[in-house]
């Protein structure tokens, strides 16, 4: 045993003086960057719909985290179009219990749909909910008039209504 650790020391010795002085490991050290702290999208428990300022678009709806859910022109709230691959990119706000809604949302346009997989979608105004990965942080539209999957994204208005295009 205390050859293995005498051989463990000898490597990391060896190791160790591979990096020039002042120099360390990549991957390590004070200068390795922080894990992303992108969080991921929130799809349980009772949903709370909230609405948020974001610039050049005005107020938006979102999640409870704060980010903006968008609508896809393609889906309808009982025929939903973004399944498997395109929920990868656009992960639907699911929920296990009625959605509520903040302030500025009217509650009367909130329901929900099931998909296909058991979930339970949220909708608002007819509109299945979606999260885009791209937006990281709450108060970014990214996905915005973006087209992809074979339509169009757009964040959603208190009103219930798209919001551009």
């Amino acid at each position: 045993m205390l050859r293995s650790i005498g051989l463990a020391g000898g490597v990391l010795a060896f190791a160790t003086a591979c990096v020039p002085p002042g120099d360390v490991p990549a991957g390590s050290g004070p200068g390795t960057p922080p894990p992303p702290t992108t969080a991921p999208p929130v799809t349980g428990g009772a949903i709370a719909v909230q609405t948020r300022e974001v610039p050049n678009l005005g107020a938006v709806l979102t999640g409870p985290d704060g980010r903006t859910v968008y609508l896809f022109d393609k889906d309808r709230s009982d025929q939903l179009a973004c399944l498997e691959a395109c929920a990868g990119d656009w992960p639907p706000l699911t929920t296990t219990a009625p959605p509520t809604a903040g302030p500025a949302v009217n509650a009367a346009l909130l329901a929900t749909t099931r998909r296909p997989d058991g979930s339970t979608q949220v909708v608002y105004n007819g509109h299945p909910l979606y999260y885009y990965v791209g937006d990281e942080l709450a108060g970014q539209a990214n996905g915005q008039a973006v087209d992809s999957n074979g339509g169009s994204w757009y964040a959603i208005s208190p009103a219930g209504n798209r919001i551009g295009g």
